[in-house]
């Protein structure tokens, strides 16, 4: 093979990964290797080693027979090109924490999994000190409820399963979640009382950006958040508001 054959070679695996990876975009629940030979018109055996290749890079995750969804490696890519919004959203976050008191974070979503962006800690000596870049599992939490509540129900029972992981006594079912996220929906405000973590408590709003859907949390022991609840849920509407109209700005 010449070196001009090997180019053309190399372009074309990169461009099929790009076109499997785009007809991922907009699949949070995955799809099967069957549907995506047939959106990005591929043939299915094409599909079953580039998919299998992108997913030991971590590109992409593979859930059975029925679920190849975007990866974790991808999220924490799209998470550094998104450093316009955590550089943003940075001083709105240290005025959250600061009026509540508590940790202030930034979340966003890759599959099932919250990938914290960036993270404001609290001051109290007894804290929350969420670390960016960690993940978080999102049915469990208030930031990943709040994603959750703009996907339509049958979405989410896709991506989540029947059976939802019991992180602790709390943790919901998913029946529950679904009335959780109806409440949700309605009220615009998520919460999460010792369902991840025993002792942590967490309020969360959603926040749209040009760049997509994310959340912002505060976060703390729970006795201390259920006394400050109203201040907090205040104080978060201020954020998301503020934020929010700052983004705008940003192309």
């Amino acid at each position: 093979m010449t070196s001009a054959e090997s180019d053309r070679s190399g372009v074309g695996v990169i461009a099929r990964a790009a076109a499997i990876l785009r007809t991922l975009e907009d699949e949070p629940s995955g799809l099967s290797l069957g549907a995506i030979a047939k959106k990005s018109g591929l043939p299915r055996s094409t599909v079953q080693r580039m998919v299998d290749a992108l997913a030991q890079e971590e590109l992409l995750e593979v859930h059975g027979r029925g679920g190849v969804c975007l990866g974790p490696a991808l999220m924490r890519l799209a998470s550094h090109s998104h450093v316009d919004i955590t550089q943003k959203a940075r001083p709105y976050l240290e005025e959250l924490s600061q009026a509540t008191g508590e940790s202030a974070i930034l979340i966003g979503a890759s599959g099932a999994e919250l990938l914290i962006l960036h993270s404001v800690v609290s001051p109290n000596a007894l804290r929350v000190a969420p670390v960016a870049g960690n993940f978080l599992s999102i049915y469990a939490t208030a930031g990943g409820k709040i994603l959750l509540s703009v996907m339509h129900d049958n979405a989410v029972m896709k991506m989540l399963g029947t059976e939802l992981k019991r992180l602790t006594p709390k943790t919901p079912t998913l029946e529950q979640l679904l009335g959780q996220l109806e409440q949700i929906r309605i009220s615009g405000f998520a919460s999460d009382f010792d369902e991840h973590t025993l002792g942590v408590g967490a309020v969360a709003v959603g926040l749209q950006t040009p760049q997509g859907q994310y959340a912002i949390d505060v976060v703390g022991p729970v006795w201390r958040m259920e006394e400050s609840i109203e201040v907090i849920k205040t104080a978060l509407t201020k954020c998301q508001k503020d934020l929010t109209a700052a983004m705008r700005s940003i192309v």
